[in-house]
Formats: structure tokens, sequence, C-alpha cells
């Protein structure tokens, strides 16, 4: 029996967590720890638009946590996961320490209140901008086979 570290993210119906934050933390964590599982920090980590509809739902909530638990119980953790009509997908990935470790004092450190996508990239449409803009052209010549152009 070895216990290993984890992350899990569970995709959640955002609709159910926004009814009732508390319950809906709950249910993730007691899923968890059914399957065996130790919780060491948890919290939500973004709502917003799914590329594409799951289950039916166009919004999530991701809800992010990191836990201790012996690798054998995985397959019971799938089933619960997918058993259970609040978590609409999940992704669980295996860390080292030192990984998990900053994991952890990343998702304990935060003040806890959730962005969606379009709140936090203010700055993204002066990137974008940006990134559009090439400045002046005039040394790349006119391109093959192309006569002089009529402005």
């Amino acid at each position: 029996m070895t216990e290993y570290l984890y992350e899990g993210m569970f995709l959640l119906d955002s609709n159910r967590f926004a009814a009732d934050p508390d319950a809906t933390a709950k249910e993730v964590l007691g899923l968890l720890e059914r399957a065996g599982a130790t919780v060491v920090a948890h919290r939500p980590w973004q709502e917003g638009k799914l590329t594409y509809p799951i289950k039916g739902h166009r919004k999530g909530l991701h809800f992010l946590t990191c836990f201790k638990m012996d690798g054998s119980a995985m397959d019971e953790l799938v089933r619960l996961s997918k058993l259970n009509e609040t978590v609409l997908r999940h992704l669980v990935i295996r860390h080292p320490q030192v990984i998990f470790d900053a994991m952890v004092q990343a998702l304990t450190s935060h003040d806890g209140t959730i962005h969606a996508p379009e709140q936090k990239g203010g700055d993204r449409d002066e990137r974008m901008e940006g990134d559009r803009d090439r400045g002046d052209r005039g040394d790349r010549g006119r391109g093959r086979d192309r006569g002089p152009r009529d402005e």
C-alpha cells in the first residue's frame, strides 16, 4: 500500500455550485474521502464557458484539489466521479513532493475569489492588438512576380 501525492481537477456543474458552494465542495471532498484520499488543500479555481457542451452544460466550474491517496484506490475514485451528477469531468495527476508542496502553497495562499476568463485577461485585448501591429514592412519587398502596386 503506497500513498502517492495527487492533484485533482474536477469540472463541476456551475449552477449547483452557485446555488450552494459549501455543499458542492463537501460533495467533492466526500467523494475523495470515500475513495480513501486525504485532502490537503482545495479551492474553486475558475468558472467559465466550456468550449463544447459536456452532459448538456455550457458552463462549468473547475475545482482544484491536492490530496494523498493509495494508488490502488484510483479506480474507485474514477468510478465515484463518473457516478456523481455534479462532476462533469475530472483529471488526476500524480506529482513529486516538490511540485505537490508548491501546489499546496499556491492553493492555501489564495484569497478565495473566483475569476472568469474574461475578468482575468483584462490586458489580453491590448496584447492581441500589439501582436497584430507589425509596423513598417518596407524592407520586406513586394513578393514574388508582382509588379509595382497602384496606390
